[in-house]
Parts: C-alpha cells; sequence; structure tokens
C-alpha cells in the first residue's frame, strides 16, 4: 500500500522535499488513511506537515469528529486546524449548494493557513470519488472537464490516494487497527451522489461488470490525458485570438472559424470562465448560442449568465457585461457664435468666413469646411434620426445613413452616440467619420462654415 502510493505521488510529481502539505482531514477512513500515508512518506521525504479540519455546523455530531481529528494529529505530532463554518448559512447567502458552499469553504480555509509559495493542499479523494464523480457529471451533461474533474495534481492541489479503491483504504486501516470517523449522512441516499455511491454503483459491480470503479478511474485518467492537451491548444487559441479589456473579451472571427469545432467550444468556455465567478451556470446551451452567433453576419447578440452578453461586431466576437441603456437623444440648434457642449462634455465651434484665396482645405479627422451656400435648412447638431442620409458621390447618389454606419462597421451601441450635423434630413457629417459629397468646397464656393470638434 505505502510503495503504491509513493509510486502514484512520484509519477505526478505531486511532493517535492521541503514542501509545505496541508491536509485536509475529516476523520473519515480516507483522510485518515492519507494522513498516515503521509506521514510514511515524510519519513524518506522531509515536508511540513500540517491539518485542517472543517465543522460544516450540520451534524450534532460532527464536534466529535474534530475532537478525533485532533487527537489523531496530537498523537503524531503534527500541527492542527480547526475552523467551525455556517456552511448551510454561505450556501444561501451566495446562491450555492450546500456541497458547493462547502468546497468553497474548505479551500479558502485550507489556503489561509498557508505560510509559503511551496504549499499544497491534499485531499483524500479514491478511485470510487472519481466513479461516483463521472457518472454524476455524465448524468448532468458534461464534455472533458467532468469526466477528468479529479486529477491527480490540480495547480495547488495533489490528490495522494486516487490510485487506491474505498477496499483497499479500508483494508490498510483495518490493518493498522486503526479507527476513524463514518459520517452519517454518507450513509443515507438523500443525495444524488450518496444513491451513485450505495446503489448504482454497487448494482453495475455486482449484476454488470467487476472491476467497473476501477475501469471508470482508468477512463477517466485518460481524459485528464486529453484534457491536458486540449487545454495547451486552448490556451494557444486564447493568446492567439483573444484581447481581454476591462469588461469585455475580443475574439478574432476569421481566426475563430479556423479552429477545430472543439477548440471553439473550448475557448468560449475560457473566455466565460475567466468573467463569472462560478462555472455552474454556463451550459452547452450557452456556448450554443454564441456559437450561432459567428454563423450569422452583420450585428447580433445574445443574453448570458451573471449579467453578460456575446455580441457579434462583423470580424469581432464580443463577451461583455452588458452596456447601459444610453441616455436620450438631443438637438442643438447653433447660432454660430457659441460652442455647444454636448452631453459626453465634447464641445462643437462654428464659424462662417469669406473663402480665403488660395485656401487649403484642412486635414483633421475633428475640423471640416463646408459649402454654406448649398445649406437650404437651418442647421441641426443633433444625434441620428430616422430618414438621414449622406450624398456618397459627386454623382448625387445617395446612402441612408444608417446602412452607411453598418457598412462602416460601427457597433450598434456607440451608433447614437455619434453627433450629427444634418441640414434637415441630409447629413452634413457624421463627426469623426465622412462628410456629405453635396456640401463639400469647389471652385463655385463663396462662404464656408468650418466646423470643429474638441472630443473627450
Amino acid at each position: 500500500m505505502i510503495r503504491t502510493v509513493e509510486d502514484y505521488i512520484k509519477k505526478f510529481n505531486m511532493i517535492s522535499p521541503g514542501d509545505e502539505i496541508v491536509a485536509g482531514v475529516s476523520g473519515g477512513a480516507d483522510s485518515v488513511c492519507m494522513l498516515l500515508l503521509l506521514l510514511e512518506y515524510s519519513k524518506n521525504c522531509e515536508i511540513d506537515l500540517k491539518v485542517v479540519h472543517i465543522n460544516h455546523l450540520i451534524r450534532e455530531d460532527a464536534s466529535s469528529d474534530a475532537d478525533f481529528v485532533k487527537r489523531l494529529c496530537d498523537e503524531h505530532g503534527i500541527r492542527f486546524f480547526l475552523f467551525e463554518e455556517d456552511v448551510e448559512g454561505v450556501a444561501k447567502v451566495l446562491g450555492l449548494s450546500t456541497e458547493e458552499a462547502g468546497r468553497k469553504i474548505r479551500y479558502e480555509r485550507f489556503r489561509q493557513v498557508m505560510t509559503t509559495d511551496r504549499a499544497k493542499i491534499a485531499v483524500a479523494h479514491n478511485k470510487n470519488d472519481v466513479a461516483e464523480t463521472v457518472l454524476f457529471n455524465i448524468f448532468r451533461g458534461t464534455g472533458l472537464e467532468g469526466l477528468s474533474s479529479l486529477m491527480p495534481v490540480n495547480g495547488d492541489i495533489i490528490r495522494p490516494l486516487l490510485g487506491l479503491s474505498r477496499e483497499e483504504i479500508e483494508d490498510y486501516l483495518k490493518e493498522k487497527g486503526q479507527s476513524y470517523r463514518t459520517d452519517s449522512t454518507n450513509l443515507t441516499n438523500d443525495y444524488a451522489r450518496n444513491r451513485i455511491r450505495n446503489v448504482i454503483l454497487p448494482y453495475v459491480e455486482e449484476n454488470i461488470t467487476t472491476g467497473s470503479v476501477k475501469h471508470i478511474a482508468q477512463m477517466s485518467e485518460k481524459m485528464f490525458l486529453l484534457r491536458d492537451y486540449v487545454k495547451e491548444q486552448t490556451d494557444a487559441a486564447y493568446d492567439s485570438l483573444v484581447t481581454v479589456f476591462e469588461d469585455e473579451s475580443d475574439i478574432d472571427v476569421p481566426g475563430f472559424l479556423k479552429l477545430h469545432e472543439m477548440l471553439q467550444r473550448e475557448l468560449l468556455l475560457r473566455v466565460l470562465e475567466k468573467m463569472t465567478p462560478y462555472r455552474k451556470d454556463i451550459t452547452s446551451r450557452h456556448v450554443e448560442s454564441i456559437l450561432t452567433l459567428v454563423e450569422k453576419t452583420g450585428e447580433k447578440r445574445a443574453d448570458l449568465p451573471y449579467d453578460l452578453e456575446a455580441v457579434r461586431q462583423y470580424d469581432r466576437l464580443i463577451i461583455r457585461k452588458k452596456k447601459e441603456i444610453r441616455g436620450s437623444s438631443y438637438s442643438f440648434d447653433p447660432d454660430f457664435t457659441n460652442a455647444v457642449c454636448l452631453p459626453d462634455k465634447s464641445m462643437v465651434s462654428f464659424k462662417i468666413f469669406e473663402r480665403p484665396v488660395d485656401s487649403e482645405f484642412p486635414k483633421k479627422t475633428y475640423t471640416k469646411w463646408f459649402d454654406y451656400d448649398k445649406i437650404i435648412n437651418c442647421v441641426k447638431l443633433r444625434t441620428r434620426q430616422t430618414g438621414d442620409y449622406l450624398t456618397i458621390n459627386a454623382q448625387s447618389d445617395k446612402k441612408s445613413l444608417n446602412d452607411y454606419l453598418i457598412d462602416s462597421k460601427i457597433p450598434k451601441e456607440k451608433r447614437d452616440d455619434i453627433p450629427i450635423i444634418a441640414d434637415g434630413s441630409h447629413v452634413l457629417w457624421a463627426v469623426g467619420l465622412r462628410i456629405s459629397e453635396y456640401y463639400k468646397i469647389t471652385d463655385n464656393t463663396k462662404t464656408i462654415l468650418e466646423i470643429s470638434v474638441d472630443p473627450k
């Protein structure tokens, strides 16, 4: 048994001399066995071993488990840390299941007692836990993540007992004459995992295939290797195709479409994971809705959990926090003597003058000249309106402002923010973009309207 665990630890490079090992010990057979085996391992590999026990305050006899673990630690001279946590209360506050809240709290407390950057968390999952978890994930719907969720090493978390079955663990403790605690809640079938543990797996072992637990664990280890490879490919795709801003991630669509479908899905999950606190509400349905956007052209969007949205903007796929609804539109009648201050604090100024001899047109993005004599109505400074259009060439062909903005690939949520200088419905200038051909200076122009914008 000891040699089996030592070989497993070495196979996955779990522990090195001088490591700080924070062992989560509940008092059950698995964690007690792990603690004893870590003590054996420490005889040939010097480690700083400490134990953390969490009382979830759910069972009345939970304090007895804590006392048992403390006595065991005192017997072997191991530092013991006890935390008492209202797991059910935390679950309600965070909107999590009791199991998820318990897991979150446990790992927070494990890390709380770490003192070095070489610290690792040892947890006592075994082959049976792997089989239960894999089946549970399959029944709920899963992919590679769920088929390989209990990895031997996952960041700072190590699982030294994954190579052992629960039967082997209990036999070892019996041989050592070591007692352990039994969690009464594990004996009931009130929870889905308990039904898998107490009903489904025993039935499968007895009536379908002997050794099914071992076979599922072996399959999961292969999936772990495959998952590791896919992760490497996803990392490369993420670095190449995703640009991250404060509240959004932009994905290059042409590059995304060149990826294998599996990598496309993994990349989307990676982006969503980085933008959400918990992955549990991200499902294949959301990934499918995003993939549907990629198949479309123009600008489309889809709602996602955690107040996120996916937006297809031409050659970009954007995952971002939902934008606030834009404020009301505006319309000003400039008197050409005073600058106008827009809601975004930009200043727009106007000037009318006779055309100078040998004048050169300004080539600045935010200063433009117009033929004032061609203006029919009072010039308006406003947001866009239905019916707005531009003259797009010397032949006086016209295009609606909306079509022009779409063709220019201006994101939909930004179109209403563009200041418009208009003569009725005829747009002189979509500020920052193009001016209408009709109002351009010609050899016959006598009076010029100069419009300058100081953007903020």
